[in-house]
């Protein structure tokens, strides 16, 4: 039975922490699927992210699962489990501390975009969008043409990205795009007349060619006007 005297404090609060947790990530996820992250609290956003940490941290390859999972597994004493989640998770004294913000650099090859702390992002990828909280799971992946949005305490911007790179890890971005622009930095006029342009110039295009450059140049401008419109 899991009880202070019986496992120790250390080990009975850490698992407690890790049930109150997880247990709470379950209700969260009905919410989750229909509404999405941004509709959540900041405490159950933090919520989520501890949750997802501690999943990846149970998903190691523990001894005692290689005849569930198949893969090769090294045998962890008790002591080293709760010291390892512990000190990855940062508990301490019963607390639980995390990173609160990312920092986030967006280069082009040309200027520094942006390099600040920001609290969450919700980034265009080639399969789709993707939000990123503070200690999410490192990933790599490819930026489409598309709108970068981003929160900063309770306001958020947008930036228009034209297709790049983007590595995560340590609650470290760093997205690497052929261009990129702030909402707030487009103008308007020029935005809409660059649209009619790109629209003109795709219905005369002729040949694959002309009309995948066409077609390009209408997704960059269209990425444009959504950013502005999406400034609240």
């Amino acid at each position: 039975m899991l009880q202070p005297r019986i496992v120790g404090e250390e080990h009975y609060e850490t698992a407690q922490r890790v049930k109150q947790t997880l247990q709470r990530y379950k209700e969260l996820q009905d919410i989750i699927a229909i509404l999405g992250l941004d509709e959540l609290s900041e405490e159950d956003r933090l919520t989520v992210a501890r949750a997802r940490k501690i999943e990846r941290f149970l998903s190691q390859p523990f001894f005692v699962a290689e005849v569930f999972t198949g893969s090769p597994g090294k045998y962890v004493g008790l002591s080293e489990t709760i010291r390892g989640y512990c000190e990855g998770y940062k508990l301490r004294n019963g607390e639980q501390i995390e990173a609160m913000t990312l920092n986030l650099c967006v280069l082009t090859p040309n200027r520094i975009v942006w390099d600040s702390e920001v609290k969450e992002i919700i980034l265009s990828t080639n399969s789709g969008q993707i939000g990123i909280l503070p200690n999410h799971a490192p990933i790599a992946t490819a930026v489409d043409i598309g709108i970068l949005r981003i929160r900063l305490t309770d306001q958020w911007l947008t930036m228009a990205l034209m297709g790049g790179f983007a590595r995560i890890g340590n609650n470290e971005i760093t997205v690497l795009v052929n261009d990129a622009e702030k909402g707030s930095d487009i103008d308007p006029q020029e935005a809409q007349q660059t649209l009619e342009v790109a629209e003109a110039n795709l219905s005369k295009a002729e040949g694959k060619r002309q009309t995948i450059e066409a077609n390009l140049a209408l997704r960059r401008a269209r990425t444009r006007v959504e950013a502005l419109n999406m400034i609240s």
